[in-house]
């Protein structure tokens, strides 16, 4: 029997946000594939910038020109940052009905300190949740139990009581793993329906 839902934590990109609009820009406007970014967001990106050790313009930096990128550091986050700017409105729409139900609602997303501040301000997403849980500020990132953890502390509110919406299967296992309830993200109808199960949506 699961326990009752207080609080409800969704990811950012792929699920409160259209995703990769960024990578086709980049591959369609400057000849910068995904297999040549590759080793840097493998890499240096994940297990660094996103847990905030190192600045996005430092990690890009000696990158750059072997994409072929002719401007600055500052220019391509800028770029990266507004490309990414596509919220799913209809997402937005179901996190304010859930707020006003009185149901704790939060980010739990891996992101970068200039997305990250982005994200609280641009976007509004510093008015639009409860609480934000970004890697970046927390030095720790899904799936690592630290991060898990320091949500379920922070909220003080037992695993059982929260749910977890996430488009990567993988997140969502570990999760579960945790306790959690966690469901994978496969689009709005889905979410819609299978959020039934738990509570209504408005």
């Amino acid at each position: 029997m699961h326990q009752p839902i207080r609080a409800i934590l969704f990811d950012a990109d792929g699920v409160l946000i259209h995703p990769y609009r960024f990578r086709a820009w980049l591959e369609r406007e400057h000849g910068i594939t995904p297999a040549m970014t590759a080793p840097f967001f493998d890499g240096v990106f994940s297990e660094q910038c996103l847990l905030g050790r190192v600045t996005l313009a430092d990690a890009l930096r000696p990158y750059l020109p072997g994409w072929g990128w002719r401007d600055t550091p500052g220019a391509f986050i800028a770029a990266w940052l507004e490309t990414e700017n596509a919220p799913d409105e209809r997402m937005l729409a179901a996190v304010s009905s859930l707020r006003r139900a009185d149901y704790i609602v939060c980010l739990a997303t891996s992101q970068e300190a200039n997305r990250a501040a982005y994200m609280r301000t641009v976007m509004g997403f510093e008015q639009r949740f409860d609480r934000l849980f970004i890697s970046c500020e927390m030095g720790c990132q899904k799936p690592e139990v630290e991060y898990f953890q320091r949500i379920e502390s922070e909220l003080g509110l037992p695993a059982g009581q929260l749910l977890f919406w996430d488009d990567n299967p993988g997140w969502a296992a570990a999760a579960r793993e945790h306790g959690w309830q966690a469901e994978v993200y496969r689009g709005y109808a889905d979410f819609q329906q299978r959020m039934q199960q738990f509570l209504p949506i408005p």
